[in-house]
């Protein structure tokens, strides 16, 4: 077997190019325009229904696509507590069993944050 044997075979298997960087900046960003919102808006102390859900939706992806602990997390969004993020995780998931829209955003942001630049 040779490198170039090896390399042509895995071709296919690890496609050329870097991989996008998963970071919750880039998360709270693609969700912050997915939704028309800042990122003050999306990290801040308001608590509607309008930036709240798109808050819940970044927390979870975060927990999801990074490697991130909860606290730190919950710093990332304005300094909220691990049990806020635990919370916006758990209702995330239970919504994406439930409705069918909220899987097909999630499925559609997950690309999006892993896509190259």
């Amino acid at each position: 077997m040779t490198v170039e044997l090896a390399q042509d075979v895995l071709r296919d298997v690890f496609p050329q190019g870097e991989a996008a960087e998963v970071s919750i900046k880039r998360i709270q960003d693609l969700v912050a325009e997915r939704f028309q919102l800042s990122l003050d808006e999306l990290c801040g102390d308001k608590r509607s229904q309008a930036i709240v859900y798109p808050r819940q939706v970044a927390m979870y992806l975060s927990r999801e696509l990074t490697d991130s602990s909860l606290p730190k997390i919950g710093k990332e969004f304005g300094g909220r507590d691990h049990t806020t993020v635990i919370h916006a995780t758990s209702k995330i998931a239970r919504l994406i069993r439930e409705d069918r829209s909220v899987y097909n955003l999630v499925q559609e942001l997950t690309a999006r944050v892993k896509q190259v630049r």
